[in-house]
């Protein structure tokens, strides 16, 4: 395995996709929605962050990528909306603040992403549409409710990555052109840091080459996301406008 914490092989990325699965359901134990890996042009994304680094002078190690988890009722599946911005280093080496203005804003939906003038870090459909149960086993008794959080504290809003896990996943499969960047639904007990909820909705993020082939597998590689996917994403609650280093 990789010494790299943010770095997920298959046998794991199946598990945690497994779990997701196993934790969130609409209502009635509904398990049929869509947008649970979301697959997007990846040269369009590395497109919209560098638009950003050139209009910000923001520099690559210093961007954020925060996607709030979203849901459209009309399509019955999950998408994201994306607010890249900057994060500044604080006291604690491992802890960056997120900085809130001069950002760039996108939705993420279906196989497209486009600009957006919804800035919201949260979404109310998400939470009304969608259950948690810690037990694995779905029933009325178990479900939680996702909207009954109205503290903002239990149930994930959003989750950041560092724009440079983004760079690396692309650079160390070799930039392959034609590829999907790819946003995977995924749930772990043991979430970065200290989960508010024993399950976390998260996401990991992987690529897929130019026939849709999934760049994932078991094996260490000199580079460190070379057939891997990233995963350690910084959730809000209980974590909020900051990103922490594993």
């Amino acid at each position: 395995m990789p010494t790299n914490p943010m770095v997920v092989n298959l046998t794991q990325f199946n598990t945690m996709r497994t779990q997701f699965q196993q934790h969130y359901f609409l209502a009635n134990c509904g398990t049929g929605f869509g947008g649970q890996d979301i697959q997007i042009s990846v040269s369009s994304l590395i497109t919209a962050v560098q638009a950003y680094m050139a209009a910000s002078g923001t520099a690559a190690n210093n961007v954020a990528l925060r996607f709030v988890l979203c849901y459209d009722t009309s399509t019955s599946a999950l998408y994201l909306r994306l607010q890249i911005c900057a994060m500044t280093a604080t006291s604690d080496p491992k802890k960056y603040d997120l900085v809130a203005t001069n950002c760039a804003w996108y939705k993420i939906q279906g196989t497209s992403i486009t600009t957006t003038t919804v800035t919201d870090l949260y979404d109310q459909n998400y939470l009304n549409s969608f259950y948690y149960t810690s037990s694995g086993t779905c029933s009325s008794s178990t479900a939680v409710h996702l909207s009954s959080d109205s503290s903002a504290t239990i149930f994930v809003r959003n989750v950041v990555f560092p724009g440079s896990e983004l760079l690396s996943i692309y650079s160390d499969n070799g930039n392959p052109q034609g590829a999907k960047i790819c946003f995977a639904s995924i749930s772990y007990a043991a979430n970065n840091p200290s989960p508010a909820v024993a399950y976390p909705h998260s996401l990991a993020i992987y690529l897929r080459d130019s026939s849709g082939t999934a760049l994932l597998d078991d094996t260490t590689y000199t580079q460190d996301f070379k057939m891997k996917a990233g995963d350690y994403a910084t959730t809000c609650p209980p974590h909020c406008n900051v990103y922490i280093y594993p």
